[in-house]
């Protein structure tokens, strides 16, 4: 098949190969960037329409700018007081950070 093909385009097999790589690539590309698309609730500028839009006739490169800009950027939930460390195991987190890097206070 890789044969034939770079005999109807007149270029080396070579070339072939990487031309239906390509294709490849950029089909799955397209595909994941419509797939996540397709499950989010928000994305950036609140139009889903315009990045199908911007994903199928962009190619590769609609797709890419979706993926990296299109996205909204994920809510991150911030504890309301102090570091991760203080809430996130408390008493052996502490135990933990001082015998790493010695003991803050020095009573």
């Amino acid at each position: 098949m890789l044969d034939w093909l770079a005999a109807r385009l007149h270029i080396s097999p070579t070339v072939a190969g990487i031309l239906i790589g390509l294709v490849v690539v950029q089909l799955a590309v397209q595909l994941y960037a419509l797939a996540d698309l397709m499950r989010r609730d928000r994305v950036r500028g609140d139009r889903k329409w315009v990045w199908v839009l911007v994903i199928a006739f962009g190619n590769l490169v609609g797709a890419i700018a979706y993926l990296a800009i299109g996205r909204p950027p994920e809510d991150v939930d911030f504890p309301a007081g102090g570091s991760a460390a203080d809430t996130a195991g408390g008493e052996a987190a502490r135990r933990a950070v001082d015998a790493l890097y010695g003991t803050r206070d020095k009573r």
